[in-house]
């Protein structure tokens, strides 16, 4: 016990004395949207809109607000989450003039991004034959070109190709017959055959795009978690980070795609569903295990760098990271060939339940969604590289 609380003084003497030079801000939101109902989803952001769902009293809702926070039109999309960690999960999807949902109890819907009619909508699990995952349907429905990709989990119905307008079945899959995992999936070009790569609820498995054949599958850690965190495709590697127990690891693929060899594994770098981010041949991202932000050689796997500021969700902005831990605290850290400095931070304090949200960084723009409130900051005018501009 006595070494353990040393341990314990000496992480924290560790963490105080790293974040010493950061400067903390207290930044005023441009825009606060309220009202949202619970969630974890992201929002999507478009030309002229911002789309993000909701659970409200048991129902899934789609808003649509101008970006002086004016509601455009509400839509209700199905039935919502109710049980561990209630409310909306997967983050829409827009192409073109639509835009798609996927609830925690499986309806798909499609709306119209102008007026919110919905075009067409099915369930996952009574008209696909679908059973659902242990903390809800989580995937946001993937699009590629006039299809859709969705993961009804079901032992034959495991994954399923619509088409996009109709909702209409084009291909089925068995998969490994497994519930869904947690992650985006991944629709790759390899070459001359297009994939889709993604999780079941204990492996990651890897199909034909456009006929559904099942090409592979690596079976994960039963000691880790349900993975959450989408794989990431790069000049021929596949780069996945599925938590305790798995890690992140990179494969080849075949130049068929017809198999995939396992390069590295790094079992430190095992966020559960915080995101990990692949810039200039290093990987960056949190650790669960060493409670702080690591990076990776994209090349080797080997350890490159540490942050100490707990662990969360990782996006890229531009020559930066933002950091948004599950304490509430948002980060804006810089990066120069695997190394990491945390320059600017400041804490949510408004919103609610956990901090589990994915930030996204577009048009000089921060949102940050936490429960029933969006928020969103000018992001240009506490990004470091805009300072040293002012200068």
């Amino acid at each position: 016990m006595k070494r353990y609380l040393i341990l314990l003084l000496l992480v924290s003497v560790f963490h105080n004395h790293a974040i010493a030079d950061v400067k903390e801000i207290n930044p005023t939101p441009v825009l606060t949207i309220k009202g949202l109902g619970n969630g974890y989803s992201a929002p999507a952001i478009t030309s002229d809109r911002i789309l993000i769902t909701g659970e409200i009293e048991d129902t899934g809702y789609l808003f649509a607000f101008d970006f002086t926070g004016n509601l455009l039109w509400k839509a209700d999309y199905g039935k919502e989450w109710m049980v561990s960690y209630r409310g909306s999960r997967a983050t829409p999807t827009v192409i073109d003039t639509l835009v798609y949902t996927c609830s925690g109890m499986g309806d798909i819907a499609c709306f119209n991004i102008k007026t919110g009619k919905k075009v067409w909508s099915n369930n996952m699990v009574r008209d696909l034959n679908g059973m659902n995952a242990v903390y809800g349907y989580s995937i946001p429905v993937i699009i590629e070109k006039e299809r859709i990709y969705c993961q009804p989990g079901g032992p034959d119905t495991n994954i399923v190709c619509l088409n996009r307008h109709t909702g209409k079945i084009i291909w089925v899959s068995a998969g490994n017959g497994e519930t869904p995992g947690f992650a985006a999936p991944l629709f790759i070009r390899h070459h001359n055959r297009n994939l889709f790569v993604t999780y079941s609820e204990l492996a990651l498995l890897g199909l034909d795009a456009d006929s559904g054949e099942f090409l592979w599958i690596s079976e994960l850690s039963l000691k880790g978690q349900v993975p959450c965190n989408k794989p990431i495709y790069s000049e021929g590697f596949l780069y996945v980070v599925a938590g305790h127990g798995n890690g992140a690891v990179k494969f080849e693929i075949s130049e068929d795609g017809s198999r995939i060899t396992k390069i590295w594994n790094n079992i430190e770098f095992d966020t559960y569903f915080g995101g990990f981010v692949l810039i200039n041949n290093f990987i960056y991202g949190s650790s669960e295990s060493k409670r702080s932000w690591i990076s990776l050689d994209a090349g080797t796997g080997k350890t490159t760098g540490s942050l100490p500021f707990r662990t969360g969700t990782t996006v890229s902005a531009k020559d930066h990271l933002v950091l948004y831990n599950y304490d509430g605290i948002v980060g804006i850290a810089q990066i120069d060939q695997g190394q990491m400095k945390l320059v600017n931070s400041f804490k949510i304090t408004q919103g609610t339940n956990d901090h589990f949200s994915h930030p996204v960084v577009t048009g000089g723009k921060l949102f940050i969604r936490h429960g029933d409130t969006l928020l969103v900051y000018d992001y240009e005018k506490f990004n470091p590289s805009q300072e040293d501009t002012n200068k």
